[in-house]
């Protein structure tokens, strides 16, 4: 069955968001119970396990069944990522600088979305394109290997890395 490009993306993008949303959410409640460290290689670890979901997927996957519950974990895993980032990068930042200090921040989590989208397209291109039969599904199958593997290095890098920030309870935190 031929599908139109919307009627696969609408709904991937729409349930990623969701799944963000409501992780960048529940992120805002375990900050001061859990902190940044936890939380960072909480969601790193998920987003390695829903790339893991992705490689295993069937080249003729179905959405609901094998896809979205990859694509789930993984916007979960970046929902609770983000916050824990936002907050460690401004922990330090006097008010003055804030500003300054958070569009820096946001550039730069921009580039890095840019680029990982680059580099996990071009791992997908060049071994769909090298690859006879499976083609895409191939590339995309390695573009997820190299996105799991990069989570699950990040999330050791973070367990000594990333300071475990915790903001009291009751206050505001800049979040996404």
């Amino acid at each position: 069955m031929q599908q139109r490009e919307q009627d696969v993306g609408v709904p991937l993008v729409a349930d990623l968001v969701a799944a963000i949303a409501l992780a960048a959410h529940l992120a805002s409640r375990f900050l001061p119970r859990v902190g940044t460290r936890l939380l960072a290689v909480g969601g790193l670890v998920l987003v390695a396990g829903g790339s893991l979901l992705l490689v295993v997927a069937p080249a003729r996957a179905s959405y609901p069944s094998e896809l979205l519950p990859g694509f789930i974990l993984m916007g979960l895993g970046i929902g609770l990522v983000f916050p824990a980032a936002s907050v460690t990068a401004m922990s330090e930042v006097h008010s003055e600088r804030a500003g300054l200090a958070s569009g820096l921040m946001l550039t730069a989590h921009e580039i890095g979305a840019a680029l990982g989208v680059a580099v996990l397209s071009a791992v997908a291109a060049a071994v769909a394109a090298t690859t006879v039969g499976a083609g895409f599904a191939a590339g995309y199958q390695r573009g997820f290997i190299v996105a799991g593997a990069a989570a699950a290095a990040l999330a050791v890098i973070s367990i000594v890395a990333v300071p475990a920030v915790r903001p009291a309870r009751g206050t505001w935190t800049a979040i996404h």
